[in-house]
């Protein structure tokens, strides 16, 4: 009995907080259809200011530390976030309302990696600073004992705050006529807008509203786990955040409180009942997740929600024109620059040593995940914000089978893309009934799963200590060669090998359902387009890639660990692909190159330009250059091309039984 008050009383204290941001973010979705993936870091914004005001401010008044300094730190940090929840709103989402939600769902990924750089630049951008112990005080500063536990001051003063807010923005919904008009506009904006309803103050107002409660959660999170750092309130906390949002219902204001009590509740009961196993909790999201929406997307409270049938990210990077087509030079200049790059990069791999060489085989891994991706967001729009994690089953599957049980390395290659493909499909399935944002926050989820159960588990993963990979000699190509040169030469006839299979892929049959899918999934279906073996096939062939990308990538770092494939980055292959250009094959490189290599090989010290720099870039793409790179690409293929076309039609062409004079 005391174990069980015990759960209760830690999962009500979680649960309230996980409550706190998943109501910003039904708040932010109710308001304006955005699913905003940045709301856990406007919390970690929020909480590291609240912090630094508290704690070392000298303009404010009142001792450092003391509970009235805090009271006005915390108000100080709140109306910042607030009003950054303002300004992107105007400056950023209002453009992009009319945008498919996939398209806001990736530009709030982009704030969230803008978020997190600015956070690491302004408080741990160097040593010291990442060194620094980071307290909130709490304002409570009594302790309780329920069952086994000790409820501290931080725990009370959420079990205290989160009610009273839930019942003031209930009071406010209800009897207020803003409110009221705020609940009319996220109902149906059209009708609300001819009823003299601003669209625009009802997105303002979520906005802030949702930065504010995100903040709030920040701050009592922080204050009740005693320490602050950039990982305090990162994906993990989203993930619980979302599943909390997706049990009460999307759409449901009080269901996100009841969903974030239940997976607080949750979390503490599995916690404290599987002592020994990690990630079980996050497993039982994945799977609550995926039975929510496939049974009852809709929650325990939210209302029924019609899914958008266009779902492609970016329109198609148009060919060349006709004219440029016709001739010999559109094939001659594109095999010219692949040559072209094809012996710069050898070049560079053979003029440097190991270090450089193992960058390039980042790159070349990064670039192999890139193409998967694109197969599956570019070629059929369907999003995938877990990928990463399926690198992780290539790994693990190519260290277990060659390492572990010594099955050939020539047969553990294809072993390892049919298990990728598999668990791809295990994925793939609920995307038959789910789309569009529900799709992205289950494959969000199985990464998590994955991260911190499925690869620290003692069968598949080695437990903490991971499964060793030792790489194998194939013929003259000794792949544990120190220079790291011969397992690029490897790497580079990997990413060749997944370029033939895609671009093949794009121009077949297949090909051409996987782009009516992408653009319109019910016209798709009318005109004859099989969706469930377009969708799975994209799935399959997505995942075979990434899984191959993992047998390459088990290979460069030896120690095939969990820690190697945090969720985290899956999100940043997201901004690869968009980056590099969406639905292109080259892009897939360009992309990898720029984001991923670029900072290595440079060597940049001031590691917070990556995810400023990244998130900036990602938003330009979105709102300016929707081809990416490889837009740019295009068009400076199309003017070498067009230039090479107008010189050759200025020569003089020979007539039958006429000579052609010689200049002078």
């Amino acid at each position: 009995m005391d174990d069980l008050l015990s759960y209760l009383a830690l999962g009500l204290s979680r649960g309230l907080v996980y409550g706190l941001l998943a109501l910003g973010l039904v708040l932010v979705y109710k308001g304006t259809r955005v699913l905003n993936l940045a709301q856990p870091y406007f919390g970690l914004l929020a909480a590291f200011v609240c912090w630094w005001l508290t704690q070392n401010a000298a303009f404010l008044p009142f001792a450092q530390g003391s509970r009235p300094r805090f009271f006005i730190a915390a108000v100080l940090s709140l109306v910042l976030v607030g009003l950054n929840g303002w300004s992107l709103e105007h400056s950023l989402f209002r453009k992009l309302r009319r945008a498919p939600r996939l398209v806001t769902l990736v530009a709030s990924l982009a704030v969230a990696q803008g978020t997190l750089g600015l956070v690491i630049l302004v408080f741990n951008r160097n040593q010291t600073q990442a060194e620094t112990l980071r307290v909130i005080p709490s304002v409570l500063r009594q302790t309780f004992t329920v069952g086994n536990i000790n409820l501290t001051g931080g725990d009370l003063q959420i079990i205290l705050l989160v009610p009273l807010l839930a019942l003031a923005a209930a009071a406010f919904f209800k009897l207020t006529r803003f409110g009221v008009a705020i609940r009319a506009a996220a109902e149906n904006g059209e009708s609300a807008q001819l009823l003299g309803i601003s669209v625009n103050r009802v997105a303002t107002f979520a906005w802030v509203a949702g930065s504010v409660l995100a903040g709030l959660a920040g701050i009592l999170l922080t204050a009740r786990d005693g320490t602050l750092t950039t990982t305090t309130l990162a994906t993990g906390f989203l993930v619980r955040a979302l599943a909390a949002a997706l049990i009460g219902g999307l759409t449901s204001l009080p269901g996100a409180l009841v969903g974030g009590l239940a997976v607080g509740v949750g979390e503490a009961v599995i916690s404290g009942v599987f002592r020994t196993t990690d990630g079980a909790a996050e497993t039982v999201f994945f799977i609550a997740v995926v039975a929510i929406l496939v049974f009852r997307p809709n929650g325990l409270f939210g209302g029924r929600e019609d899914t958008e049938d266009k779902i492609a990210f970016a329109p198609a990077l148009r060919e060349l024109p006709a004219r440029l087509r016709r001739g010999p030079w559109s094939g001659l200049v594109g095999r010219a620059g692949l040559v072209t790059v094809g012996v710069f990069v050898v070049a560079i791999s053979l003029a440097t040593g190991s270090t450089v060489n193992g960058v390039l085989v980042d790159i070349v891994v990064y670039s192999m995940v890139a193409v998967s991706l694109t197969v599956l967001m570019g070629f059929t729009g369907q999003i995938s914000l877990g990928h990463w994690a399926l690198v992780g089953v290539g790994s693990f599957a190519t260290a277990n089978l060659f390492d572990r049980f010594h099955v050939p390395f020539l047969l553990t290659v294809p072993l390892v893309v049919l298990i990728g493909m598999a668990v791809s499909l295990v994925i793939g399935v609920p995307a038959l009934r789910i789309r569009g944002l529900y799709l992205a926050i289950v494959t969000l989820t199985f990464s998590y799963a994955a991260e911190f159960y499925l690869f620290k588990s003692s069968t598949f993963g080695g437990s903490q200590s991971g499964v060793n990979m030792t790489a194998p000699k194939l013929g003259p190509l000794d792949l544990d060669d120190p220079s790291n040169r011969p397992l690029f030469f490897f790497a580079l006839a990997m990413l060749a090998l997944s370029l033939a299979v895609a671009g093949n892929l794009s121009r077949s049959r297949t090909g051409r359902s996987f782009f009516a899918l992408r653009e319109n999934e019910k016209a798709a279906a009318t005109l004859g387009v099989d969706l469930t073996k377009a969708k799975l096939t994209a799935f399959a062939v997505s995942g075979g890639i990434a899984a191959l990308a993992g047998a390459v990538y088990s290979m460069q770092i030896g120690n095939v660990n969990a820690v190697e494939f945090p969720t985290q980055t899956s999100l940043v292959l997201i901004t690869v692909v968009m980056i590099g250009g969406i639905g292109s094959l080259q892009g897939a490189g360009l992309g990898a190159l720029l984001v991923i290599g670029l900072p290595r090989l440079l060597e940049f010290e001031n590691q917070w330009l990556i995810p400023i720099g990244t998130g900036i870039l990602l938003i330009v793409v979105i709102v300016r250059a929707r081809g990416g790179l490889a837009g740019l690409v295009q068009r400076g293929r199309e003017e070498v091309v067009g230039a090479l076309v107008d010189l050759s039609d200025q020569q003089p062409q020979p007539v039958a039984g006429v000579a052609v004079p010689s200049r002078p």
